[in-house]
């Protein structure tokens, strides 16, 4: 084993992630209770929210559908994603 390759690519790895994190990437927060019904409605056709619930730290929500559906918005790497309860 090379240590100094392993040392080079460790030092490259962390240096990355520094810059992503003084970038602010990954970081995504619902807005408020309508950003994550407008979500639900991109993600599911057909799909029409009537109320959403936000988690403490604003990164899910459970959104209700007119038809009594419940959907789970969540943070999916920098984007959100809903799926079905």
């Amino acid at each position: 084993m090379n240590w100094a390759l392993l040392g080079g690519s460790l030092a490259g790895v962390l240096f990355l992630a520094g810059v992503a994190w003084a970038l602010g990437l990954g970081g995504a927060e619902l807005a408020d209770e309508a950003e994550a019904m407008r979500i639900a409605e991109a993600e599911m056709p057909g799909f029409r929210a009537v109320s959403a619930e936000l988690a403490p730290d604003r990164k899910s929500a459970r959104v209700t559908g007119s038809d009594g559906t419940i959907l789970a918005v969540r943070q999916h790497g920098a984007r959100f994603v809903a799926e079905a309860l």
